[in-house]
This record gives C-alpha cells, structure tokens and sequence, in this order.
C-alpha cells in the first residue's frame, strides 16, 4: 500500500525537522529530545486526525438525501491509540425525526462506542495475555486516555461472541469464507481434543481473608472448556504445519458442527485421505462425530500418549523400571501381553498397590480398542497446548472466570493461536434498524392521514408555544473557529 509520494514525505519531514530543531539546540540532551519528539508527533498527528475529519464532514454535506434538513453541530470524543480526539460533526434529521449523524455512520464510528477499532482490537490483543486492570494501565499509558476494567472485559466478552457467532454462522452455511482465501491441502490430517477445566467464579463472595487461608479453605468450581486443534504434520524441528484451534464451553451435541465447520473452514476435506485422531478416555472423546472428515478413507483413533503414560505411572509410583515395561508394551501394541503381566502384578499385590493397579486394568480394559491401535504418529501433544493456549491466561494464580467470560477469552486466545486476525465490530446501520424503519412506516401513514402536523398554540398558563416552524442552529463551516470545541 503506498501511502505517500517520495517528494511529498520529504517536505513533511523537512518541516518537521524545522520544527523540532529548535528544542534539539536549547536541550543538547538526545533523551529529552526524543521524548518530545514522540509527545509532540502524536498531539500533531491528532491535530491532523480532527481537522481531516472536519473536512470529510464537508464533503458529505453534499451527498446527504435530500429529504434531510441539517439541525445541528455536535461534538464527539473518540478514543484511538494516538489518544483521546475530540471533533464536530453535523446532526442531520429525517422528516420522521430521526437524527443521523452521517460522517459517523459512514466511517464506521459506533453511537454508543467511544473506542475506535484501532484502540478495540489493541484492548482485546492485550487482554488476552494479562489481567484486565494491567490491561487498563498499559491503554493509559500507550495513550493517556483512562479506561476501565468493565470496559475492558466487556470488548473482549464482544469480541468473543463475534468470533463463536462466526463460527456457529459458518456451521450453519450462512456465511461463507472470505473470497480469495483458499483452504488448505493436505492428504493426511491430524486432529487432537481434549477438555481443559477453568476455574468457576463463586456467585457469593466470602469476608476477605489472607491469601494462603482464602486459597486452602475456598470451593474448588471448574467448568470444563471443550478444545480441538488439527493440523498437517510436523516440519523438520517438531513445529505443527498449519495448525489451528477451537474452544467452545457446550454439550458435545453443539461442540462437533461446530469444529467440524472449523476444519471445513481452513482444509479442503474432499483431498483427505487419511485422519488420524487423538484424545483420552473421557466420554465425549470416545463418541467423536468427525461428519466433515467422513470422506476419509482411513482414520484412526488413538489414546493419547500424555493419559496412558500418566495412569501407567500413578499405578506403579515410584517402580520406574516397571512401568517403562508397560509402556513399552503399549507402544508396541502387545495388548495379550500387558494384560496378562498387569494380572500377575495384581495377583502378588495387597493393600492399596492393589487397589491402583485394579483401576489401571480396568482403564486398560476400557480402552482396549485404541491400545491396539497404538499411540499416534507423533501425536500426543495436546496436554502442552491447553497449558500454553488456555490455561497460561487462564488458570492463574487465584483467578476465577464467568462461564461466558472463560469461553469469550478461550475463543480469542484460539483465534489467535491460529494466526487468525481479530473481528472489527460491525457499525451501527440506523437507515435499516427494524425499529427506525417501524417509526418512518408510522410517520409515512401519520403524514398521509394528515395526523402529523403539529398544532399550534399561544402558550398560556403552563403549555408552551408550538408552531410548525423549526428553528435550525446552523453554522457555516468557515466559522469553525470560534467554537470552543478543544
């Protein structure tokens, strides 16, 4: 994108560097200087933001319909990442009375939103990484305009309802992916899932304690985030090629479309020939519903290699040799074999050893079907995405999260995880609102049975003067200045 000519940026920044030289010769301190510079290109480039944006407000006067009379000037404060930037903008009215304020309805600037798109997608960007209040002070202090937490959780419970309504848009067939982005080819795709438990926030809160009392004594709440990423294989240094996630807090019946959708959206599925699938032994795993891979001419579903190693090793405690047999059994898919072992272990076993290497024969025996199918080729790798995905941001240290917050904030850490670019909010769209288009009907049939002028009246005892002439505040442009709007 060339944003300006060669001849043009040289005479800005020969004026600028007039401009700041000066400061340079009085300081002599480079530090100092450097800081003035950025102070005063960012009050300059707002400066130039609110004057261009005046400006564009008197191009538009003469595109407005002509059924629209001008009523008055208003200012308006917006938030952006060069700060707060206040302007004027004309007021238009319909006949119906309905006020338009044009230059923000065509530049996408929301009514009842002070923040800019710019300074929306930074908030949700830095929200995902760390808390909300530290998110607030790093806004302050890129910018030098104050927000709050609410605001803050509340851009990014918005910002993650678009992308699950995206996604759910996309499963239902209602929207279709962007034109000019192909989906990807692979003939051998890989698709792990688990679930991620995220602390529950309490619906009453208890008197303040310390902190090591609070966190011994308080209620343990989860809810559990249901997650999936898939991707083409692994390059030479172990990286995932092509890999993207999904998170979604629902029953698995609302899960499946869903992913599957997700999968649909980024690979071309009608070029898979072989899927292979890896998750633990939870009940919703075991009944995957994979319908957009149903072309797949082979898939196979493994047990994840993190599960079996751990219940493999919780039985056996600290008999590392004997539980590397085992696991060497499982690997090399001799399940006559480790059954028949892990029967002479329990028979010479008492107490509580015996106890643990019974639940390890029945969670064996449960999954006897994915054991001889062996562990996946270099699959396994799940554990280490929910823990750097998900619950590096959420699963802190003492915090707790609302059920629509945790899968607002898993929905966006997913998106970004897949390289995925945030959504911008959409407008406000008042000449199509259901109910300014209800109000414009009913005027229509007002005018039409003659119901719609206003009576007039002399204004005696408490009623005030009516007429059918309307007062206008109109201002000329070139009078811009004597308004005090800074």
């Amino acid at each position: 994108m060339q944003i300006t000519t060669t001849r043009t940026g040289y005479a800005i920044a020969k004026a600028l560097s007039e401009f700041w030289l000066p400061h340079l010769q009085k300081t002599e301190d480079l530090f100092k200087h450097l800081e003035y510079v950025d102070a005063s290109d960012k009050e300059i480039r707002k400066e130039a933001l609110r004057l261009e944006l005046l400006a564009f407000d008197d191009k538009l006067a003469a595109e407005v319909p002509r059924f629209w009379r001008f009523k008055e000037y208003r200012r308006r404060t917006i938030v952006t990442l060069l700060g707060e930037i206040t302007y004027l903008r004309r007021i238009y009215q319909e006949p119906s009375g309905i006020c338009h304020a044009y230059l923000d309805e065509v530049l996408g600037i929301r009514s009842r939103m002070k923040l800019a798109p710019d300074a929306f997608i930074w908030i949700v960007k830095k929200a995902s990484d760390v808390s909300f209040r530290n998110t607030a002070k790093a806004f302050l202090e890129r910018t030098g305009a104050k927000i709050s937490h609410w605001l803050v959780m509340a851009c990014v419970r918005e910002e993650g309802t678009l992308i699950l309504e995206e996604a759910y848009e996309k499963a239902c067939g209602k929207k279709k992916d962007t034109e000019g982005a192909l989906p990807l080819s692979s003939e051998t795709l890989f698709v792990e899932f688990d679930g991620v438990h995220i602390p529950l926030q309490k619906t009453t809160h208890s008197p303040r304690k310390a902190r090591w009392l609070y966190e011994q004594n308080r209620k343990k709440h989860s809810f559990e985030l249901k997650v999936g990423c898939f991707y083409a294989g692994k390059n030479d240094k172990g990286a995932r090629v092509g890999c993207a996630h999904f998170a979604l807090d629902a029953h698995p019946s609302y899960f499946w479309p869903l992913f599957n959708a997700k999968i649909a959206s980024v690979y071309d599925t009608e070029v898979i020939s072989t899927l292979y699938s890896s998750a633990d032994a939870a009940g919703w795993c075991k009944a995957a519903s994979l319908d957009a891979l149903a072309k797949a001419s082979k898939a196979t579903h493994h047990l994840d290699r993190f599960h079996l190693n751990r219940e493999i090793r919780r039985a056996f405690g600290g008999r590392t040799s004997k539980a590397s047999h085992f696991i060497s059994l499982a690997y090399k898919r001799k399940t006559k074999r480790l059954i028949r072992d892990l029967q002479l272990v329990i028979n010479h076993a008492k107490g509580k050893a015996k106890e643990r290497y019974l639940d390890l024969f029945c969670y064996l025996k449960d999954n006897l079907e994915l054991l001889e199918a062996g562990p996946g080729p270099s699959m396994g790798t799940m554990e280490g995405t929910n823990a750097h995905v998900y619950a590096a941001r959420m699963k802190v240290w003492g915090g707790a999260w609302s059920r629509r917050g945790g899968a607002c904030m898993a929905a966006i850490r997913a998106h970004l995880a897949s390289g995925e670019d945030l959504i911008v909010p959409p407008v406000d769209n008042v000449l199509y609102d259901d109910y300014q288009i209800a109000r414009r009907l009913a005027f229509e049939e007002s005018r039409i049975s003659g119901k719609w002028k206003v009576p007039e009246s002399e204004g005696t005892g408490y009623e005030p003067p009516r007429g059918e002439i309307v007062l206008s505040t109109h201002l000329p442009s070139h009078l811009y200045g004597i308004l005090n709007y800074t």
